[in-house]
């Protein structure tokens, strides 16, 4: 089993060969929704995409508590390995095997109780309701695989393998697909047999990824005398998942109150916006895969006290990630209005210019949402938690104000406008608060050397 230290080398080098498994693991995964909403609208129609669309944020909602922990505790993992502290690095797998175990019971029990309140709080039209809620129950009671995954898939990532998450993707993807096919266009199950073939691939991704490290990762593996349960280890997993899991569900938060006014709108509004996130989502996807390396790339190095490190690393996968918005950028107003036609299934004129008339607005912000996921991610690395969960809480008021007032005066516009203003002021806030806690860091290794 092949691990990557990146304490050590080229900066960018190692931060692209990390990267890379995880763009395409990424690209697989988006290329999956894509498909999925692709099989769906085909086969189903325009209010099948909305129902989908309608509850896809408030599914988003509860996997941001449980992906968020995850990746908090992973960046307990990866500072442990940059500081070449097994012993610890073990203890961290065991005492993470008892928080996860208490965290998916807590959440999936949460979600249950209030999904048909949250559905009714944000509008979903009564039209498309019982067939949203049949697709949503499915997702939601069966989370705890999707959270397997992906726990065990950012233990790998914390010690350098990106590798093998990006085949056990692959395999769970392709099977995805072909039960999508099969339920949906062919057995006609409709949005429930869409739900359950989400769930069994995610099932055998788990199961793969377990094998795998059973078999292949000892530095992963844990016996009797790691298993000390420690309150100080698992309060520093804890804080750190729940720092990224508040930061990801107060994101969602917004985003869930924002999916109110969009519902208001009616169904042609929600296919439309639910299909031009789908392929913004896939754009941001390429910038989320540089920053997300960051997070492991500055996790490792703040573990070896290497800060000179993490602030070469954060100027250029800040240049690299605005040189792929540029691309972006060019891509959607060149081939825009095919790739909504493809992804919505639809010809409904409204649709596509409304989907159009979104994506041609964000894409220009890129370049200062690069800023914005490359600061986060190199900040919760560092041991910041938080300075991301206040971006957070900005993100989410300004989303409240978008939804109660600029959608109400401006309509779409107010709600296409939402993020690009977020994204100005909290990369703003961001790149200050990483200047800030380089200082810090810098000055506390000095300090200590001169000791």
């Amino acid at each position: 089993m092949k691990t990557m230290d990146l304490t050590k080398g080229k900066v960018l080098n190692g931060i692209l060969l990390f990267a890379l498994p995880i763009f395409l693991s990424n690209i697989l995964q988006q290329l999956y929704n894509l498909t999925d909403v692709s099989i769906i609208g085909h086969s189903m129609g325009d209010d099948a995409l909305s129902a989908i669309g309608s509850v896809s944020i408030i599914y988003g909602m509860f996997l941001a508590l449980l992906f968020g922990m995850g990746a908090g505790i992973s960046i307990v993992t990866a500072r442990f390995f940059g500081a070449k502290d097994e012993k610890n690095l073990k203890r961290s797998v065991a005492n993470t095997i008892v928080l996860a175990l208490v965290w998916i019971v807590i959440i999936t029990l949460a979600a249950n109780l209030a999904l048909k309140p949250l559905m009714r709080y944000i509008n979903i039209p009564e039209a498309v309701f019982e067939e949203a809620y049949s697709y949503i129950s499915v997702l939601v009671r069966l989370m705890v695989f999707s959270f397997a995954y992906n726990v065990m898939s950012g233990m790998l990532r914390a010690i350098g393998n990106s590798k093998a998450p990006l085949c056990f993707l692959a395999i769970s993807v392709t099977t995805n697909i072909l039960l999508d096919i099969l339920f949906v266009a062919i057995l006609h199950k409709g949005l429930a047999g869409a739900a359950y073939a989400t769930v069994a691939a995610q099932a055998l991704s788990a199961f793969v990824c377990f094998i795998y490290i059973i078999k292949k990762v000892p530095l992963l593996h844990i016996t009797k005398k790691d298993f000390v349960i420690s309150g100080r280890m698992l309060a520093d997993l804890f804080s750190s998942g729940l720092s990224f899991g508040l930061m990801f569900s107060v994101i969602n938060i917004g985003s869930f109150i924002l999916q109110g006014a969009i519902n208001s709108m009616g169904k042609t509004i929600i296919a439309a916006h639910t299909s031009a996130r789908k392929i913004s989502e896939l754009c941001m996807m390429m910038l989320n895969t540089l920053a997300n390396s960051m997070s492991t790339f500055s996790g490792q190095n703040h573990g070896a006290k290497n800060y000179d490190r993490i602030m070469e690393g954060w100027k250029k996968t800040i240049l690299m990630a605005c040189g792929i918005s540029a691309f972006l950028i060019i891509l959607i107003y060149t081939a825009g209005d095919p790739m909504v036609r493809l992804v919505s299934g639809s010809s409904t004129e409204k649709l596509i210019s409304t989907a159009l008339f979104y994506l041609r607005l964000d894409l220009p912000f890129y370049f200062i949402l690069s800023v914005l996921f490359v600061s986060r991610n190199t900040l919760q690395g560092m041991g910041a938690k938080i300075t991301p969960i206040i971006a957070s809480i900005m993100e989410l008021v300004l989303k409240y104000f978008t939804a109660k007032y600029l959608a109400v005066r401006l309509g779409y516009l107010g709600i296409a406008l939402c993020e690009p203003i977020i994204w100005i002021i909290c990369a703003i806030y961001l790149g200050i608060a990483f200047g800030v806690l380089y200082r810090k860091r810098t000055r506390e290794v000095l300090i200590k050397t001169e000791a």
